[in-house]
């Protein structure tokens, strides 16, 4: 996914977590102006929704410092929406399928069911029967 909203050209990709197990939901990478990647943004969900948080290490005190960042409000602003649309754009891509499968799924157990057994059809072999 590509925005060049405010001149900066950004090339969006998300990896939603098919079974997230904390609070983050997804990772993203930005390719900026096809010069700079940033790649482990995560997605994480918040009671107020979904937010962007940058690639982070642990300093010498414990705190968390950001290791790159958007500098004007603009760049993060514009980051933000295509980080966050980039990964509804996947999730969305992804909910259909599998409803889709589970669906299918379900209505071909439903139709083995209703089908009765043909007569005169040999039942497969258990594994106790000799020919085997």
């Amino acid at each position: 996914m590509s925005n060049t909203e405010t001149g900066v050209k950004l090339d969006v990709r998300a990896y939603p977590i098919a079974e997230p197990k904390g609070s983050v939901v997804a990772f993203a990478s930005v390719t900026i102006d096809d010069m700079f990647a940033v790649n482990n943004i995560r997605v994480v969900n918040s009671d107020k929704g979904p937010f962007v948080a940058m690639p982070q290490v642990k300093d010498k005190e414990g705190q968390y410092r950001d290791i790159c960042f958007p500098v004007t409000s603009e760049l993060c602003k514009q980051m933000n929406e295509a980080i966050l649309g980039a990964y509804a754009a996947e999730k969305e891509k992804a909910a259909p399928a599998k409803e889709s499968t589970t669906e299918k799924l379900r209505e071909g157990a439903k139709e083995a069911k209703a089908q009765p057994a043909k007569t005169g059809e040999k039942a497969a072999p258990k594994k106790s029967d000799p020919e085997l």
